[in-house]
C-alpha cells in the first residue's frame, strides 16, 4: 500500500492532512488493500463526540482515514504547520469518485437515508451519471437491526460485490455501523453523513461561499433549529476553547519541530544539487509531521527563465516563501541570504538550516538571538573556477562562520570532513545525500528530438561550468574514431565566456549534441539509454547527477577527484583529473570491450542503491537537530552513521 496520508491530532482524533485529488488517487491506487476497512468524514460535531467519548474516539482513530469535512478542522492543521490541509466533504467526494468509475468500472452500494431519498438519489445519479454501476441501495429502519437481519443485510452487499458502500446513517451511528462491520464486507466504507439527503436534493446544501466561511453550521442551523441550537451551542464553544488550549500547547512542544531552510535557489528545482537535496529532505521532512518553511529566491531559472516552474505558497506540504533579491549574480545570494536570516528570526524556528558556504555567511546572526543552526556544506565552493578573488573571499568567511558559530555543521564527503578538521580543528557530521532506485525509459523524445536511439551516445549530464570538465570530455572525444555521439546536457550558471566555448566545440562536429537544461521525461530517458556516463569534475561535493546516472544502472567513467571516488568505489571506471589523454584512453577501451561496460552496468544500480538512501539521509538529519550539542564542537565521534 501507498504510504499512509500524514495526520493532525485534533482533540485526540487524529485528521488526515490531504485534499480531494490526493484522496480520490489514495482511493484509487489502494482500493484493494482497503477493502473491508472504513473511511470516517469528521467535522467539528464528531470531533467533540470523539474527545468526550472514549469508546466513540477509539471508533474514530480505527479506520483508515478520518478526513476532513469541516472547513474549522483544515483550518486548525494548517495553524499546526500542515500547511497542505485543505477540507475533504463528504458531499463533494462522492460526485469525485463518480467520475472516475467510468474509467475503473467502480460499483457502488448505498447504506442509509429514507426510501423516498434513495428512490430520487437513483434517478438523479442515473441522469447524471449515466454510466455509473449501482450494486444495491437498502434503508434500515430507524431502530437497531436483529442479528439476523444484520447478517442478512451484509450477505446482501457482499453479494452484490460493491466497490465502495456509502453510509448515511447520521453522526454517530454511520461511523459506529461501519466500526462494527469492519472487514466483514468486500468493499471500503464511507460515511458520509447528510451526503444523499444533498445529492438527491431533498436538503438543501450551504452556499459555496458559506462553506468557505466555515458558516456552513449557520446555514444548517437555520433549516433546522430546534435539534442544532443545543447542539453546536455545547459543541462549536466547547471546540474554540479546547482546540485553543491544545493549539498552544502544541506550538510549545513541538516547536523544535519547525524547520528553516535557507541557501538553495528554488524549490521545486533541478537547477543545482542543492535545490535537489533540499527538496529531498524537506518532503521527507513534512511526511515524518515536521513542518518545513524553504525561503526560495526571486528571480528567473539559472538556465533561463523558460525553465521557471510554478509555484504556489505550499508544496508537499513545505511552505515556500519567496525571498526578493538583487539581480546581480554577485551579491543575490547575499542579499538573499541576509533578507531571509532577518525574516527567520521572527519564524519561531526550533532549527534554522543553512545550506552551501555563501548563505552561511549570515549565519551569525541568528546565534546572536540564541537560535539552534545547523549548516550543511555541500563542497567548497570557493574552489570553483567561476568565482572572482571577492567572492571567494566571501565564500571563505561564510565557511569560516559555518565553522566557528554553527551549532552543528553536516558534510557530503570524508574529504570536507578531513578538510574542516585540519583548517579549523572543526568536527562535521558525515551525511552523504541520498537516492532512489528510478523506473527505466525507452527512447521516445530524445529520438525525436535528438535522434538518439538507445546505447548510442555518451553522456555528460550536469551544469556547464567549468570545474565540471565538460571540455576536457569534448577535446578527448574529438580525438576518438566512433560513431557514438556525445552528448552534453545541462544549463549555463554563470558561466557564460565558458558557454561560448562549449557551443564552439559542438559546432566544430556534429555528432556533439547540446540539450540545454534538462529535466522530466528527457532526462530519465537519457540516463536509461546512454552507453557510458562521464564526469570529468576538477570539483564536486558530492555529486547527484552521478548518484543518478548510477541508480540508472549506467557504467560511468570518473575523474579521480576523492568525492567522487568514495562514491563509486570499484564499481566504475576512473581517470586522473584533468588528464585529458587518459580520459581519451579509458573513453577508447570502453568503446572497444562492450562486455565490460555491460559488466560495470550490471552492478552499478544495485550498489549506489544500496549504499545511499534518502530516508536514511532524513534520519540522521533529525538526530542533528535533536543533538543537544548547541555550542558547537562535537568531540567524540565525527560520524552519526558510526563509521
Amino acid at each position: 500500500m501507498k504510504n499512509k496520508l500524514r495526520y493532525c491530532s485534533i482533540l485526540n482524533t487524529n485528521i488526515n492532512v490531504t485534499n480531494m485529488q490526493e484522496v480520490v488517487a489514495y482511493l484509487t491506487e489502494n482500493l484493494e488493500e482497503l477493502r473491508g476497512d472504513y473511511i470516517c468524514v469528521s467535522n467539528v460535531h464528531t470531533t467533540m463526540m470523539s474527545y468526550r467519548d472514549k469508546n466513540y474516539n477509539i471508533v474514530q482513530n480505527s479506520g483508515a482515514m478520518a478526513l476532513p469535512d469541516g472547513k474549522p478542522l483544515s483550518i486548525v492543521c494548517r495553524r499546526r504547520g500542515f500547511y497542505d490541509a485543505m477540507r475533504v466533504p463528504g458531499p463533494d467526494l462522492m460526485p469525485e469518485i463518480f467520475k472516475i468509475s467510468k474509467e475503473y468500472g467502480f460499483r457502488h452500494y448505498f447504506y442509509g437515508g429514507s426510501e423516498e431519498t434513495l428512490d430520487r438519489l437513483r434517478k438523479k445519479l442515473q441522469k447524471e451519471y449515466p454510466w455509473l454501476q449501482i450494486a444495491g441501495m437498502y434503508s434500515p429502519p430507524y431502530r437497531p437491526l436483529t442479528e439476523q437481519e444484520d447478517e442478512s443485510v451484509i450477505r446482501e452487499i457482499n453479494a452484490a460485490q460493491p466497490d465502495f458502500i456509502w453510509v448515511a446513517l447520521g453522526a454517530p451511528k454511520q461511523e459506529e455501523w461501519m466500526y462494527a462491520h469492519q472487514f466483514q464486507v468486500c468493499g471500503v466504507m464511507l460515511g458520509v453523513g447528510a451526503a444523499f439527503d444533498f445529492c438527491a436534493g431533498t436538503v438543501k446544501r450551504a452556499p459555496a461561499w458559506m462553506q468557505e466561511l466555515c458558516l456552513e453550521w449557520l446555514y444548517r442551523l437555520v433549516q433546522d433549529p430546534k435539534r442544532l441550537f443545543t447542539r453546536y451551542l455545547s459543541t462549536n464553544v466547547s471546540f474554540l476553547l479546547k482546540v485553543g488550549k491544545e493549539s498552544r500547547r502544541y506550538r510549545k512542544n513541538n516547536r523544535w519541530k519547525k524547520i528553516a531552510m535557507i541557501g538553495h535557489k528554488r524549490i521545486p528545482s533541478r537547477e543545482g544539487g542543492v535545490e535537489i537535496v533540499v527538496d529531498e529532505i524537506s518532503t521527507r521532512l513534512t511526511q515524518r509531521g515536521y513542518h518545513v518553511d524553504a525561503y526560495n529566491r526571486s528571480g528567473y531559472h539559472v538556465s533561463g527563465k523558460q525553465f521557471d516552474e510554478k509555484r504556489g505558497k505550499v508544496y508537499n506540504g513545505i511552505r515556500l516563501l519567496t525571498i526578493p533579491t538583487l539581480k546581480s549574480s554577485s551579491f543575490n545570494a547575499i542579499v538573499y541570504s541576509f533578507l531571509a536570516t532577518f525574516r527567520a528570526l521572527f519564524g519561531k524556528y526550533g532549527v534554522i538550516h543553512y545550506h552551501a558556504e555563501g548563505p552561511c555567511v549570515m549565519l551569525g546572526i541568528p546565534k546572536l538571538f540564541g537560535k539552534h543552526v545547523v549548516a550543511t556544506i555541500h563542497g567548497l565552493d570557493w574552489q570553483r573556477a567561476k568565482w572572482g578573488n571577492l567572492a571567494t573571499r566571501v565564500l571563505k568567511f561564510g565557511e569560516k562562520q559555518a565553522a566557528e558559530k554553527a551549532d552543528e555543521v553536516i558534510v557530503l564527503s570524508r574529504n570536507v570532513q578531513e578538510y574542516f578538521r585540519k583548517q579549523y580543528h572543526r568536527e562535521t557530521i558525515y551525511i552523504p545525500n541520498g537516492i532512489e532506485k528510478p523506473c527505466l525509459r525507452e527512447s521516445r523524445e530524445i529520438t525525436e528530438r535528438f535522434g538518439l536511439k538507445g546505447n548510442d551516445y555518451i553522456l555528460f549530464l550536469a551544469r556547464i561550468v567549468p570545474e565540471k570538465g565538460a571540455h576536457y570530455l569534448i577535446e578527448a572525444y574529438k580525438q576518438l574514431k566512433t560513431d557514438k555521439k556525445l552528448v552534453i546536457a545541462g544549463g549555463e550558471s554563470h558561466a557564460e565566456e565558458y558557454m561560448q566555448k562549449i557551443y564552439q566545440y559542438a559546432k566544430e562536429n556534429e555528432n556533439i549534441i547540446l540539450t540545454g537544461f534538462v529535466q522530466g521525461r528527457i532526462l530519465e530517458e537519457l540516463f536509461s539509454n546512454a552507453y557510458v556516463f562521464v564526469l570529468p569534475s576538477d570539483v564536486e561535493g558530492m555529486a547527484i547527477s552521478l548518484l543518478e546516472a548510477m541508480s540508472y544502472g549506467n557504467c560511468c567513467l570518473v575523474s579521480d577527484i576523492p568525492e567522487n571516488m568514495e562514491v563509486v568505489e570499484d564499481k566504475a571506471v576512473c581517470f586522473e583529473k584533468g588528464n585529458i589523454e587518459e580520459l581519451k584512453k579509458k573513453l577508447a577501451f570502453l568503446l572497444e570491450h562492450h562486455e565490460v561496460v555491460e559488466n560495470y552496468k550490471a552492478c552499478s544500480s544495485p550498489f549506489i542503491c544500496g549504499k545511499y538512501h534518502w530516508e536514511n539521509v532524513v534520519d540522521k538529519t533529525i538526530e542533528v537537530y535533536k543533538s543537544p550539542n548547541r555550542k558547537g564542537y562535537r568531540r567524540s565521534h565525527e560520524s552519526i552513521d558510526g563509521k
